[in-house]
């Protein structure tokens, strides 16, 4: 599977580096959705270590664009496709506040991936409006989500010294910076107020299938807590 054949990237990042639920995710993210990626010009929101940005182009993706906040993360992304040999015109990685950037402009995509990165964030306004801001036909999100039927997010804060949480921005006091996890209606109406809607949902079933045992792996997507989804601009 995808990281049984590119195992560097447990090493590039001390976050989320499980092999086995590395290729789970792979399948619900990447290959449910080859078809949307092939040929696309892709943002990679959040990129961390490039591991997603790397598995859009061997999805088919002409071009890849990553925006990661931690900068020893973007040069761990340049090194692994250096080393991969992939070309430098297919690629770039920006280090900087994710929000800051789409506000600036970051130019047009077909696709923008924001994969693990809403629940690390509470500045849903510029998000949403930026990834608006780039075009794209089509979104595709991987997040923690509250289980409630209401429009509702729930507030939490983060410690940005580690590197699975919020990044530091101009907002974080004391080594915190407040995120949040919104429920399904309120990830809907954001995206619905921005010109997108929901089109496709990642069924993990088929998934574990493949993984006999192994859902305590994925236990967030199997309760509900966490999703893949496609949106589709509708307009």
């Amino acid at each position: 599977m995808f990281f049984d054949d590119h195992p560097e990237f447990t090493d590039t990042s001390s976050t989320a580096n499980s092999v086995e639920r590395l290729n789970m995710r792979h399948l619900a993210m990447i290959e449910e959705y080859r078809d949307v990626l092939k040929g696309a010009r892709v943002l990679d929101i959040a990129s961390h270590d490039g591991r997603w940005s790397f598995a859009a182009l061997d999805a088919g993706a002409a071009y890849v664009t990553g925006i990661e906040g931690r900068d020893y993360l973007v040069q761990n992304a340049n090194t692994s496709f250096a080393n991969k040999g992939i070309d430098a015109s297919r690629f770039n990685f920006i280090n900087g506040d994710a929000h800051d950037v789409l506000t600036e402009g970051v130019g047009t995509f077909d696709v923008v991936m924001c994969l693990g990165f809403i629940y690390h964030t509470l500045r849903y306004v510029e998000l949403f409006a930026g990834i608006r801001k780039t075009g794209a036909r089509h979104v595709l999100i991987d997040t923690r989500v509250t289980l409630d039927d209401s429009p509702v997010i729930k507030i939490y804060d983060q410690p940005v010294e580690k590197e699975s949480m919020a990044v530091e921005d101009r907002f974080s006091y004391k080594g915190k910076s407040l995120a949040g996890s919104p429920s399904m209606s309120a990830l809907e109406l954001m995206l619905n107020t921005n010109g997108y809607e929901v089109t496709a949902q990642t069924d993990w079933s088929p998934i574990l299938q493949k993984f006999p045992g192994k859902e305590g792996r994925v236990k967030r997507y199997v309760n509900g807590g966490r999703v893949t989804l496609l949106a589709t601009a509708s307009d």
